[in-house]
């Protein structure tokens, strides 16, 4: 909760974030000492057996682990250890309990405050990110799933060493997405960047149905390659969803409602949701926009300070409400919103949410979702070709307005003139 508040710039007050933040690649460390006794406990060998060199200080450490630095003996490869903290798995225990409890005794006394989808979701969940050999498979699952995009990178996964508290894998060089000295530094664009960042995601939500939940900035690092080509390095896979064609489909098609703007779709496909007469607000919370800019089209009016003002203003009065549309939606839609929330993070610590570029690849995905499911979904021939011509006539308009931002971007730029 607190990383993925910490990257809420959007949303929440600067003071915040700021202080939540840490949580991302700077929360409160292990002593190395403790951090031995695991790799003893579970390697069943001393750790100057596997590793020639490790170095005394985690280069990151974040809620339930921290990464090491090291080389192996029998390589020399350097590679990154990552040691989750020894006592977080059963403080998860009591925690949970805590959290329970909590919830119910906030139901008794605010009825209109139903929370136990975040209580059946952390139960489920935070096994999973808790056990190394699961974030292990999901690491070599997306990397073989999105090999096509040579811009992305997942650090390879040594078995070898790695045990359900323990992951060793490749040591990826690169400064957090959110950086922004790293970004100058490196002459590195911000926009190229969340190009890539939303085709990614974009391709994980619509096309495939298994999206990475937890793209905090310390879980995605941008590394400028020798041939000065910019790569993501993905990192931290313990937490996956896979959605159902079902929803994946209904989110695809409500999202172009929201792109063309059509109000009918928007509330059509926003009921198919189960949100019921909340799709307004649904539609809002999906968006992160005011209901006058979705009905308007978000991706032709940019967010001004105070349609931000209004959101956060609003956000606080409608709580109740928004807590039931929490509870009607389906589970899936919930880590969906969470990863919503943290791109938006990122984009708008880097300056580039007012651009259309994410809407471009969003769309671009949505229509293949939809194109392409529906052709699998016949045997006529004449109805497939009828549908790959649909599918290519709107994948071409979708391209002629890329190059359109493109060349707009080109002549408003200063050295258009020279």
């Amino acid at each position: 909760v607190g990383q993925h508040c910490g990257s809420l710039e959007y949303l929440l007050p600067e003071e915040y974030t700021t202080t939540l933040s840490v949580l991302h690649s700077k929360a409160p460390e292990t002593s190395l000492e403790d951090v031995q006794k695991v790799l003893r406990h579970d390697m069943g060998v001393e750790v100057s057996d596997i590793f020639s060199s490790f170095d005394a200080r985690p280069h990151g450490a974040a809620s339930l682990a921290q990464v090491y630095k090291a080389t192996l003996k029998s390589t020399g490869e350097t590679v990154a250890v990552k040691v989750q903290h020894p006592r977080v798995k059963p403080h998860s225990v009591v925690d949970m309990a805590t959290m329970e409890a909590l919830v119910r005794i906030v139901a008794k006394i605010f009825p209109d405050f139903n929370l136990m989808w975040l209580v059946e979701e952390t139960k489920k969940n935070l096994p999973r990110e808790l056990d190394f050999l699961s974030e292990a498979k999901n690491a070599e699952r997306v990397r073989r799933m999105f090999q096509h995009l040579e811009f992305l990178r997942v650090p390879k996964i040594h078995w070898e060493h790695c045990t359900d508290r323990v992951l060793v894998m490749e040591y990826c060089e690169g400064g957090q997405v959110n950086d922004l000295e790293y970004f100058r530094e490196n002459r590195i664009d911000a926009h190229d960047v969340c190009r890539k960042l939303g085709k990614l995601y974009s391709e994980m939500i619509f096309v495939q149905g298994y999206v990475h939940c937890d793209p905090h900035p310390g879980n995605v690092l941008v590394n400028k390659k020798p041939n000065g080509s910019v790569e993501l390095v993905l990192l931290d896979h313990g937490l996956y969803i896979t959605l159902t064609d079902d929803f994946r489909l209904n989110y695809a098609n409500l999202w172009l409602a929201l792109l063309k703007p059509d109000q009918d779709a928007i509330k059509y496909w926003s009921k198919k949701m189960g949100v019921g007469d909340l799709y307004g607000l649904f539609a809002c919370m999906v968006t992160a926009r005011s209901w006058k800019s979705v009905t308007s089209g978000i991706s032709k009016n940019v967010i001004t300070a105070d349609e931000a003002c209004e959101i956060k203003r609003y956000a606080g009065s409608l709580l109740p409400q928004i807590s039931d549309v929490l509870e009607r939606m389906p589970r899936q839609m919930l880590l969906i919103l969470k990863t919503n929330d943290l791109l938006r993070g990122i984009e708008y610590r880097l300056k580039t949410h007012n651009r259309a570029d994410t809407f471009v690849q969003m769309a671009r995905c949505c229509v293949r979702a939809v194109h392409e499911h529906a052709i699998r979904s016949t045997d006529v021939l004449w109805r497939q070709i009828t549908l790959r011509v649909s599918m290519w006539f709107s994948l071409s308009k979708i391209y002629l307005y890329e190059r359109y931002l493109i060349v707009s971007e080109l002549c408003s730029s200063p050295f258009a003139s020279n």
